[in-house]
Order: structure tokens, then C-alpha cells, then sequence
């Protein structure tokens, strides 16, 4: 296997530890940062990153309303920081989400937000890097980089897997922390939230398993003349995002992520017996639409691959291929059932010899590198600078 295969998947398996071993901390320093703010100044809050970072963010979205009470919004770092930033209502709060924090709509979304008044917070991995420096609050959340540096000066980018896992973690202890000084939530609460998040970790390792040695045994059947669409709804329509993320990252193809009810009305008019359609389907308030597009799906001849959870019959029936994983609450669900298309992604790869994000082209990455992280910023005054 190919090294930045085999770090990819050294990566994966970190997560379950990662999330144990950094709630309690996550959670005792952000309670130390909210202490002294005066709650009526969180009314509006918004949460801005690009693709995993966004992800994070559309996956966050139902917990940290239910956590504090107030509407949320996740919104792509430039329509934040070109548009909506404009009309930045008084007492907002804001999270700029990036693993490296020098995403350069991020930080731009961030500064414009704090020149407006907003509470500021950088989501990354760093005090020192510029995201960080530029909002008001750090919340560190200690991930490897995606881009690694090797002890022979070479650089490794792999997919982002547990810096995924890192930046929804750092939101989701957030809105914990930000429930409780709001009084949302008491401390019985907070008690219940912090322990689900610990049997979190726990339920990832028990899936990991399974859901390797399945992904390593289907990984050949998805060859190139294949059509790939991910469904997901609520916390795991960014679970389909970022699925489709891991195709484009690990195996440079086209994927189609797909809003559990649009399915019906745009990607169901090309499925056939070239699609395999994955469906991301926990119980909750989308099962019972994500049993009838299942249904949809196969009788136009798709492949269809369900992730649910163990001892769902419904669901195992409704499928072709069945990732089955460990009882979780839906609001956590995208820390797990993210886990088949970091996977997929990865063995497919290795199978079929393909490099991650096309980087085997120096000018590939050299490109991507300067629209991401050199882009021109724009200024106080709304020019580009």
C-alpha cells in the first residue's frame, strides 16, 4: 500500500481516542472562555468554513441549536464574508472553521466579522496560525495536519478524516459550553451531553472493524464507469457532503451528494443499473423517506448501500450492501457514519492505484494551494486586497 494510503488509514483509526481523550479538556476551556460574557450579547450565530470545514459546520447545526437554544446558522465561508456579513445583525457570534487556519475566505469572514462587533471565534490547530490570530477566541482542537511534512522534506496530503472528526468536536463541546453559561442547559444537562459524547468515542471504535473489513472487501466493485450518489438528511446531509468530498479528494471522480427528499426530484433521473446510491439513514425523522427512495433506487436498477444502525431490518432489507453501526444519538450520527467513505475512498484508491487529489500532478496542486490558501482578501473598505 502506497504511503499516504497507509497514513490515511492510520489517521482513521485515531478518531475513536481522539474524541475520548479531548472532550473533557475542550470542554473545561471553553467554559473558562464564555465565563465572563454576558448572555444577552449571543443571540445570532453563525458557522462559516470551505468543504470539510462547511461540512462540520451543516453537521453541527442541529445540536448547537439544541444545546443553546438559539438558531444557527452554517453558511460557506465567501456567502458569509461577501454577502450576509453585510447585514450582521447586533449581538452575532461567529466560528470560522479551518483545520490550517489560513483558509483565506475563512479568516476574510472572520476579520469582517469582528470589524462588525461580532464575538469571533477560530476553529483550528493552532494559537499561531492566521485564523487564529484573527478572531477574538481560539478553540483549539489539536488534529493532525492534512498536509504533512515527512523527515525527508517531502509533504503527504491525505483526504481530511480526523480533522473532520477534530473541527465537529470543537463545535459540538462549544455549544455545550455556550448551552450552559445561557442556562439552557443545567447541569444535569450538560452531565448527559458530556457522557453521550464519551460512549460516542466507544460506539466509533466498535464500528471501526466492521466497517473496514466491509469497505476493503466491496472496494473493487466500484469501478471507474460507475455513477456514485450519496443521500443524507438533517446532521447527515453533511455526512453526504462530505462523503462526496472523500470521491473527489481520494479517487478524483465525479459524486453527487443528494438532500435526502431532492433525490426524488434531480438524481433519481439518472439512476440505473451503473449508479450505486448510498444512503445514510440512522434512525430519526428522515428513516422513514430514506426507506422509500432505497425503494426508488433499486427498482431502477441501482446498487444500493445503506448505513444504518444495527438491527434496523427495515433498513438492512431495503439494501443491497449494509454498513451496521453501534446506537448512537442522531445528533452525533455524522462522527460515525462518516466512517464507510473514509474507507471506501481510501481502498478504492489503493486498488485501483489512483493518487490522492490528483497531487501526482505538481501543477494540480500547485493551482489548488493558491486559489485555497493565496486568494486575495477582501479589505475594510470590500476591495480585494
Amino acid at each position: 500500500m502506497q504511503n499516504e494510503k497507509t497514513i490515511m488509514l492510520q489517521e482513521i483509526a485515531m478518531q475513536p481516542a481522539f474524541v475520548r481523550d479531548n472532550i473533557d479538556e475542550m470542554l473545561t476551556f471553553m467554559r473558562g472562555v464564555v465565563a465572563d460574557r454576558e448572555p444577552g450579547t449571543l443571540l445570532h450565530g453563525f458557522m462559516i468554513g470551505c468543504g470539510d470545514s462547511y461540512c462540520a459546520a451543516l453537521a453541527a447545526r442541529m445540536h448547537m441549536m439544541k444545546m443553546t437554544g438559539r438558531f444557527i446558522e452554517p453558511v460557506e465561508a465567501l456567502e458569509f464574508s461577501r454577502y450576509l456579513v453585510n447585514d450582521l445583525p447586533p449581538s452575532s457570534f461567529v466560528f470560522g472553521i479551518s483545520n490550517s487556519g489560513t483558509v483565506s475566505r475563512t479568516i476574510e469572514g472572520v476579520r469582517s466579522a469582528r470589524e462588525k462587533g461580532a464575538w469571533t471565534f477560530g476553529v483550528t490547530v493552532s494559537a499561531d496560525n492566521t485564523l487564529a490570530k484573527t478572531a477574538e477566541t481560539l478553540i483549539k482542537v489539536n488534529a493532525t495536519p492534512n498536509i504533512k511534512e515527512q523527515p525527508d522534506g517531502t509533504r503527504v496530503v491525505t483526504p481530511g478524516t480526523i480533522t473532520y472528526t477534530a473541527s465537529m468536536l470543537g463545535l459540538f463541546i462549544a455549544g455545550i459550553a455556550v448551552g450552559e453559561r445561557l442556562g439552557h442547559l443545567d447541569a444535569a444537562a450538560v452531565d448527559k451531553h458530556i457522557a453521550e459524547l464519551h460512549a460516542l468515542a466507544e460506539a466509533m471504535a466498535v464500528a471501526d472493524s466492521h466497517v473496514k473489513t466491509l469497505a476493503e472487501s466491496i472496494a473493487a466493485s466500484f469501478t471507474p464507469d460507475r455513477k456514485t450518489v450519496i443521500l443524507g438528511g438533517g446532521p447527515n446531509y453533511a455526512t453526504a457532503y462530505f462523503g462526496m468530498a472523500k470521491w473527489f479528494e481520494g479517487l478524483t471522480r465525479p459524486c453527487h451528494p443528494s438532500e435526502l427528499e431532492e433525490w426524488a426530484h434531480e438524481q433519481y433521473f439518472f439512476t440505473d443499473e451503473q449508479t450505486d446510491t448510498i444512503i445514510i439513514l440512522p434512525p430519526g425523522a428522515g428513516h422513514s423517506r430514506g426507506l422509500e427512495q432505497a425503494q426508488a433506487a433499486r427498482d431502477m436498477g441501482s446498487r444500493v448501500i445503506i448505513i444504518g444502525e444495527i438491527g434496523d431490518a427495515e433498513a438492512e432489507a431495503a439494501s443491497d450492501i449494509y454498513f451496521a453501526m453501534p446506537k448512537v444519538p442522531e445528533t452525533l450520527s455524522p462522527f460515525l457514519y462518516k466512517l464507510p467513505f473514509e474507507y471506501l475512498s481510501c481502498f478504492i484508491a489503493d486498488k485501483q492505484n489512483i493518487a490522492f487529489l490528483g497531487f501526482d500532478n505538481r501543477k494540480r496542486q500547485e493551482v489548488n494551494f493558491r486559489q485555497i490558501f493565496n486568494s486575495a482578501q477582501k479589505n475594510a473598505a470590500g476591495a480585494a486586497a
